[in-house]
C-alpha cells in the first residue's frame, strides 16, 4: 500500500467512523480485513473495507477504539478529550470546498414530480405522485422487497434474527394486509404495467435502466409510467369529483319540492 492510498483510507475510515449510526466491525469472511456498516432505518448498509494494519496503527494514535469483546465488538470513534483531539480532522474539512446538499435516494416519482416539463408543470401530477408513493408504502410495509446488502447484525445474533419476507407464517397482519392491496393494485393494471411500477415505485429504477432493460425507445418509459399512474391514481381513487357544498336553497317547513310544474287553466 502507498503511503498516498494510505492517507486516503485513513481518511476515509475517519469520515465514515464521524457519520450517525456508522462503525466497523472484523470481517465475518474471515478475510482479516475490517468491514464497514452503517445503520439505516434499522438496516446494516455495506460502506467498504480497510485493512486490519491501518486500524491498529489509528487505535494506537488513540482516534478510534474497540467497544465489546468477541464477534460483537465495534469500531468507533474515540471519545474527545480536548479541542486537541478534533483538531487534526477539523482542518481538511474547513479546507474542503463547499459541497451542495443532495439526496442520493431520490426517487423516480419525485424527480418528475419536481422537475417542471416543458409546459412549466411537473412533469406527474400531485395524485399520479400520491398514487405511486401509496403504492410503494404498500410494497415496503408487505415486505416485498429483498435485501440489498448482508444483514451481519442478524447473522452476529441469530437469537434476534427476525422473520423473513417471504416467512409468510411469520408476517403481521399489516404486512399481510399490505401484500393484498398490491395484489389488487397489481390486478387493476395488468402484467405489463404493473411490472413497470413495481421497478420504478418498489426498486426506484430511474427510467433510462427501464428502457434500456426492456429495450424501449428513448423517453417512452414516462409515457407508459403516467398510464400506470393514471390506473394508480383511478385505483385509489384520488381524482374523485368534489360534491357541491353549501346551501343551494331555501324552503318553508312542511314544504315538499314540486315535482311537476303547475299546469296554468
Amino acid at each position: 500500500m502507498t503511503m498516498e492510498q494510505d492517507g486516503k483510507d485513513r481518511a476515509r475510515l475517519l469520515r465514515h467512523l464521524a457519520g450517525a449510526g456508522s462503525y466497523g466491525i472484523v470481517s465475518p469472511l474471515g478475510c482479516g480485513r475490517i468491514s464497514l456498516y452503517r445503520e439505516v432505518k434499522g438496516t446494516s448498509l455495506g460502506a467498504g473495507y480497510v485493512s486490519a494494519e491501518l486500524v491498529a496503527h489509528l487505535v494506537g494514535e488513540g482516534l478510534i477504539v474497540w467497544s465489546g469483546k468477541g464477534q460483537g465488538a465495534r469500531l468507533a470513534l474515540a471519545p474527545a478529550t480536548g479541542p486537541a483531539a478534533t483538531a487534526p480532522e477539523r482542518t481538511p474539512l474547513a479546507a474542503a470546498p463547499p459541497v451542495p446538499s443532495m439526496d442520493e435516494r431520490e426517487s423516480p416519482l419525485l424527480w418528475l414530480h419536481r422537475r417542471p416539463g416543458k409546459d412549466g408543470r411537473p412533469q406527474i401530477s400531485d395524485a399520479e405522485f400520491a398514487a405511486g408513493e401509496r403504492f410503494r408504502a404498500d410494497i415496503t410495509l408487505a415486505q416485498m422487497l429483498p435485501r440489498t446488502t448482508m444483514n451481519w447484525d442478524a447473522a452476529l445474533t441469530p437469537e434476534e434474527r427476525g422473520t423473513g419476507p417471504r416467512d409468510f407464517a411469520g408476517a403481521s397482519d399489516a404486512a399481510l394486509a399490505a401484500r393484498q392491496r398490491v395484489r389488487l393494485a397489481c390486478e387493476r393494471l395488468g402484467p405489463e404495467l404493473s411490472g413497470l411500477a413495481i421497478d420504478v415505485c418498489g426498486f426506484l429504477k430511474k427510467l433510462d435502466l427501464v428502457e434500456r432493460e426492456r429495450r424501449w425507445p428513448a423517453r417512452s418509459a414516462k409515457v407508459v409510467l403516467r398510464v400506470a399512474l393514471g390506473a394508480l391514481v383511478a385505483h385509489y381513487g384520488l381524482e374523485r369529483p368534489a360534491r357541491p357544498s353549501g346551501v343551494r336553497a331555501w324552503r318553508g317547513e312542511g314544504a315538499r319540492p314540486a315535482q311537476f310544474p303547475a299546469r296554468s287553466a
